[in-house]
């Protein structure tokens, strides 16, 4: 919302008053005297004598439609000219400086040309966020000026290239400039991929997020996502209980950690004793984010960090601004995503760590010929607009690298180094230390310490404390107010009103206002509300058994039944099942019945003629459900040989109330399974309990994959079974789009249920995975690939000693089959998401170009002649044999 929004006006704004009725009227009846305050209500019910046009949005829109007019006017007379003319002659001769003071002190020209000119000045001189904005600004109040328009646009996008950032607007570009300057961010983004530094610097590893916040040695540990780049990024945060003012640390760690490290005990207990608040943030592939990590993305992924700051901050209860000051800090690696951020948002940061930090950057192409190209037109661009004397500057237009940008940087500065760090030397710090034009800045270089045990010395913590507490005292440093001054108290979105009496709470419109009138009004008036019970709702659980049964398998069926039926909490049980043969079947139905006979709940079975996949299975059992009111139930999807626990349900049942009464929650989850060691089986929930004591049976967490982990709601079962189409449930990769639409159906959620500790939920005497074996199509493709490669990619004229080795890692078909196999999959994990949809061939080769891509490139064939032609057909063939599988339609153009 604007900053004079009409959420201030009264709710009469915007008609016209009768001409007859119009009278006197004091405009503090309609319109607050005190910014930020608002009318809810008229309490004299007098009319309101405004329009539209006495509204101040409407007049400050008037005020930048004039203020624009009047630069294109100046930008064509001689009065500008002039100005510009004496800035280009100091710069002609070189005196950059005072180009540079002459500019400043005259800000007041209104013209797109002034700012271009003004940000290639501050680009010389370091000031690389204050050049962007600059340009941007130029971009957005001039971009309709045929002389400014273009040469904004150009270098908004040169000045993003060339710190790392992600390029914006190059549709504003010229035509001419347009494709070079793709071809430019091409090469970049190329250069940055192959480079022989991002060759193994990456080492992710996967981690669990927290099943609900928690205490780490004074520390509230709390976990969270953020997009950025298409995919979702993690992130940990420790509130410091010990000290609620102290400053937040944002965290970029080293290539070998996770941001989960940082929850051990030894490691939340010396940032408590800082005192700090730390805030670890991952890169991708790393903890539970996705994607995976490159030079390519790692620092611009950490730009919608920073933006969203204000809103994580309001989420996890800190306010905003923050008094206590932001302290940027980066590891190794992550001194470089430090020393971006710095320089992209030089307001927000008070300060900045940066420990054994790599100061070599991927520099990118410097002196590519992609870039020359796009600067011979810039320079005939430059002509056009009569500021050719400013050319000289197109030598400082290259990717930046951490010593570059370090210059920009004008605040506290603490460096940290080992002085036996023979992975990343310690005079990389030196140079970064030298290269800084701040004043405040110390090297610390710690005696004895390499790479990763640093942080072993207590040297080290002692400069981080004597920092954090310099940072936290220091009230002349920046504060964090100009990023977001006010946030809605409801959305967490910008604001600009507040309660008019207590004046302490935002809000972005009215309606938020009243919607937060309910809980507000006793803080308001000055009592503390009384906390609130968590919600809780009618539950109960039902069991779902799909069972395809063989002799070896009864008894397990029965050990399953048993352990479900003495829940307290579970209300029935519903088995779909097919027998190997006629005797079994009579057998199991004998089994069945006694057991219905000896239970009060309810058990139904439905017994299928001809053997049937688990989902389908699922289907018929909830069909016997639909008879019952299941507006309550909680539905576990069970196979035999899984046994509960017999505390399972007493445990559960108030997680699902409280789920039960929150209507965003579908699934609740229990990742605590108890599986063998050995060939170790159980028929009790009691020889599982002594199995572990005797320790060949261990409390494992499952896989995110596992279908039975999940108590889902009965409606929910029964909607995802209705609009799944008959060929997906068929097929295994079923529970992949299963557990896929749990957790990521838009504005629901699954909630963790976690055990005590040393206790299980569930049971498995056998493991549910089952591989995928080969198909006779993958061993003939890879047999192709193989004998194809080898043929195009040796040209021999005559002489067999001139034979080269396939450039793969691929020895033979088998490997092929194998990778082709995988491919497969991966596209099959895909697709079946979209099951039942109908989608164009271009949209259905684009979801799996990229899976062939990777593997050809992974496996060293990107350099035969043809394999291009190769992906796009392979693409193609293995989508549409999905889309076949899944029943996905193909839309005929």
């Amino acid at each position: 919302m604007a900053e004079d929004s009409l959420a201030i006006l009264p709710r009469s704004m915007g008609q016209q008053a009768n001409a007859g009725q119009k009278k006197k009227a004091a405009p503090r009846k309609f319109i607050p005297s005190q910014k930020g305050a608002l009318i809810t209500e008229n309490p004299l019910e007098e009319e309101c004598p405004y329009t539209f046009s006495d509204s101040p949005a409407y007049l400050r829109q008037k005020k930048e439609e004039e203020e624009v007019k009047r630069a294109a006017e100046l930008e064509g007379k001689e009065e500008t000219r002039g100005f510009l003319r004496s800035v280009e002659e100091l710069a002609h001769k070189q005196r950059w400086d005072e180009a540079f003071q002459v500019l400043e002190k005259r800000t007041a020209v209104p013209s797109g040309l002034f700012l271009v000119t003004r940000a290639l000045l501050r680009w010389k001189f370091y000031h690389y966020s204050s050049a962007l904005r600059d340009a941007e600004e130029a971009l957005k109040k001039y971009g309709s000026s045929n002389k400014a328009g273009p040469l904004a646009a150009a270098l908004a996008a040169f000045a993003r290239l060339c710190l790392g950032s992600e390029v914006q607007d190059k549709g504003s570009c010229s035509k001419e400039l347009r494709p070079l300057l793709e071809a430019w961010e091409q090469a970049e983004r190329t250069a940055l991929t192959r480079h022989t530094l991002g060759q193994g610097l990456f080492k992710p590893r996967k981690a669990e997020r927290l099943s609900e916040p928690g205490c780490v040695d004074g520390m509230q540990a709390e976990d969270g996502t953020y997009p950025a780049g298409g995919v979702r990024i993690g992130y940990v945060l420790l509130k410091n209980q010990k000290d609620p003012n102290a400053p937040v640390i944002l965290h970029f760690h080293g290539s070998g950690e996770i941001a989960a490290d940082y929850l051990l005990p030894q490691l939340a207990e010396k940032y408590r004793d800082l005192p700090a608040h730390l805030l670890v943030a991952d890169y991708r592939g790393y903890g539970w984010s996705g994607g995976e990590p490159s030079l390519a993305t790692f620092l611009k992924d950490a730009e919608p960090l920073a933006e969203k700051l204000p809103e994580l901050f309001v989420q996890h209860g800190l306010s905003w601004p923050y008094p206590g000051g932001l302290i940027l800090s980066g590891r190794s690696i992550g001194a470089q995503v430090a020393v971006h951020l710095a320089v992209l948002f030089p307001s927000l940061f008070r300060a900045m760590v940066l420990d054994s930090a790599v100061a070599t950057s991927a520099t990118g192409d410097r002196l590519g010929e992609a870039r020359l190209e796009v600067l011979k037109q810039w320079r005939k661009e430059l002509e056009n607009a009569n500021l050719e004397v400013l050319q000289p500057l197109d030598a400082e237009l290259w990717t930046l690298g951490a010593l570059d940008k370090i210059r920009a940087f004008n605040g506290q500065l603490l460096l940290l180094h080992g002085l036996e760090d023979d992975f990343v030397p310690y005079e990389g710090s030196e140079s970064l230390h030298a290269a800084t034009s701040s004043r405040q800045k110390e090297l610390v270089l710690v005696k004895d310490a390499s790479h990763n045990n640093i942080g072993h010395h207590p040297e080290y913590w002692n400069a981080l404390q004597r920092f954090a507490l310099k940072v936290q005292l220091d009230s002349a440093l920046p504060s964090v107010g100009p990023v977001v001054e006010h946030l809605c108290a409801v959305c967490a979105q910008k604001a600009d009103s507040k309660c008019g009496r207590c004046q302490k709470v935002w809000y972005c419109s009215r309606s938020h206002q009243a919607e937060h009138w309910k809980s507000h009004k006793l803080k308001c008036s000055g009592a503390e509300p009384a906390p609130k019970a968590a919600k809780e709702a009618e539950a109960f659980l039902v069991m779902l058994v799909c069972a395809e049964i063989s002799s070896a398998c009864l008894a397990s069926l029965t050990s399953t039944l048993m352990s479900t039926l003495i829940q307290e909490h579970v209300a029935g049980v519903y088995v779909s099942w097919h027998a190997d043969t006629p005797e079994l079947a009579r057998e199991v139905e004998a089994k069945l019945t006694a057991t219905r006979g000896k239970n009060s709940k309810t058990v139904m079975w439905l017994e299928s003629r001809v053997k049937k996949p688990f989902f389908e299975h699922a289907k018929a059992a909830a069909a016997l459900m639909a008879s019952s009111d299941m507006s309550q139930a909680w539905v576990s999807l069970m196979r035999p040989g899984h046994i509960w626990s017999s505390r399972f349900s007493s445990l559960v049942i108030s997680t699902l109330r409280r789920a039960a009464a929150d209507s965003r929650v579908i699934a609740v989850r229990c990742d605590k399974c108890a599986r063998p060691t050995s060939l170790t089986t159980c028929s009790t929930s009691e020889e599982v309990d002594s199995a572990l004591a005797s320790g060949s049976v261990k409390i494992l967490e499952a896989s995110e994959e596992d279908v039975n982990s999940l108590l889902i709601h009965a409606k929910t079962l029964q909607a995802f079974l209705e609009m799944t189409p008959q060929l997906t449930l068929q097929h295994r990769m079923c529970a992949y789009r299963y557990v896929h639409k749990m957790n990521n159906t838009f504005g629901k959620k699954v909630m963790a249920f976690a055990p005590p500790e040393g206790d299980w939920a569930r049971f498995e005497n056998v493991d549910p995975t089952i591989e995928d074996e080969l198909e006779e199509s993958d061993i003939q493709r890879g047999q192709d690939l193989v004998r194809n490669s080898s043929q195009r990619f040796n040209k021999v004229n005559g002489d067999q000693s001139d034979k080269q080795e396939l450039p793969s890692r691929l020895k033979d078909p088998d490997e092929a089959a194998k990778m082709i196999h995988g491919m497969r999959t991966s596209i099959s994990r895909r697709v079946v998401l979209r099951a039942g949809e109908t989608l164009d061939l271009k949209e259905l080769r684009e979801l799996s170009l990229d899976i062939v891509t990777n593997a050809i490139e992974t496996a060293g064939l990107d350099q035969v002649i043809g394999i291009q032609s190769w992906v796009r057909q392979t693409a193609s063939e293995l989508a549409q044999a999905a889309a076949e599988k899944f029943d996905v339609k193909i839309r005929e153009k």
